[in-house]
């Protein structure tokens, strides 16, 4: 729908349209409950929660090109946090790469892929910092689709052989699945109380599922598991609460903290990456002629 005239003109008209949307919205709220139940947790004592569980967590960062330097590669880096709590046992594990400027974001994807699957067999439960299910409906080329998702269908299969589920953690979540013409996390976050959380619900075009869960008296967080895990999700849910509770902030996994300080690449870092690409004697002709998506 358009109006006639400038932006700021039409102001009025815009706020009938939302007025409009809202209306329609709170009666479908009402009845939130009954197509979407909640759940509580039960257990508070989040050592009791994770006493004996290996949990891993993997974040990422990257390097954008810097075009206007005249350097048009990007780098990439990932880790993977893994703490058997309980036993004081701990590892750290890194990977890296530079790549051409059209594969950064994916070229990020894929590390973070590898390093949950390298570690799944040694895990009770991997948490991913991130929405896999949001890969399946982005716009993208067709080849950059396929590579998206043939990364997340192999976690997802080595997931369910290995019995690890896989925790794709969204802390602030801009999906709408539940028909609203406002985002899920934004109606659901006075439905929500603190440390409550929703029934699983079936995710658009992909093979997985998600839930919402209230970690802080804001917004609720989306969490996705893969389909086979439907009848973990209590279980499940009482973890990220456990690790939630350790977090420095109570409102953020713990194990996603120590993934994202260990992935995070600093400023000192990124101006150090920046002066030795400049320091390269490279054929940028050759580089124009790689193969990109």
């Amino acid at each position: 729908m358009s109006f006639e005239g400038k932006l700021f003109d039409n102001i009025a008209k815009f706020k009938e349209k939302i007025e409009e949307l809202s209306r329609q919205d709170i009666e479908k709220i009402e009845k939130l409950q009954e197509i979407l139940a909640k759940n509580s947790i039960k257990r508070k004592n989040s050592f009791d929660i994770l006493r004996d569980l290996k949990v891993s967590g993997i974040d990422g960062s990257q390097i954008s090109p810097l075009k206007d330097f005249g350097i048009p590669f990007g780098g990439v880096q990932a880790a993977r946090v893994w703490i058997h709590h309980g036993k004081g046992d701990y590892d750290i594990k890194y990977k890296s790469n530079i790549v051409y400027e059209s594969n950064i974001e994916f070229e990020r994807f894929k590390l973070e892929m590898e390093l949950v699957r390298d570690c799944l067999e040694i895990s009770d439960v991997v948490f991913y910092d991130g929405s896999l299910s949001v890969l399946y409906t982005m716009e993208l080329s067709e080849s950059l689709s396929r590579a998206y998702r043939r990364e997340i269908d192999s976690v997802l299969f080595l997931s369910e052989k290995y019995e690890t589920p896989v925790i794709g953690y969204v802390d602030r979540s801009y999906i709408k699945e539940l028909g609203f013409s406002i985002y899920d996390s934004y109606i659901l976050a006075d439905y929500l109380n603190l440390y409550e959380f929703t029934n699983p619900i079936e995710t658009k075009k992909s093979p997985l599922l998600a839930f919402y869960f209230k970690s802080n008296p804001t917004l609720p967080a989306r969490i996705e598991i893969p389909k086979w895990c439907e009848n973990l999700y209590r279980k499940i849910a009482e973890i990220v609460y456990a690790e939630c509770v350790m977090g420095s902030t109570t409102g953020y996994p713990y194990i996603l903290e120590r993934a994202h300080k260990y992935a995070k690449i600093d400023e000192k870092e990124k101006s150090a990456f920046v002066r030795a690409v400049k320091s390269f004697k490279i054929s940028f002709k050759y580089l124009s002629k790689m193969t990109v998506f």
